[in-house]
């Protein structure tokens, strides 16, 4: 089972930024799929059942990036 988070993140302004966050998020523990689009500003992630959730957004800031909104889905 899986869950998705959408994140909002600022701080995103090229294709660079996508794939270097992109690249960032997945290589964390329980994270099937990643994916950022600088255009909207949003990070989609798609998660083992019971993963950090927090852990995802400490990476973005990590990353250099910065979330100002999320919401998880099932």
């Amino acid at each position: 089972m899986t869950e998705k988070l959408v994140l909002k993140v600022q701080g995103m302004d090229c294709a660079g930024c996508e794939q270097r966050l992109t690249a960032a998020v997945q290589r964390l523990e329980g994270v099937r799929s990643a994916a950022a689009d600088h255009a909207t500003g949003v990070l989609e992630v798609e998660l083992a059942s019971g993963s950090d959730r927090e852990a995802v957004t400490a990476r973005v800031s990590e990353a250099g990036y910065t979330v100002t909104d999320q919401e998880a889905r099932s």
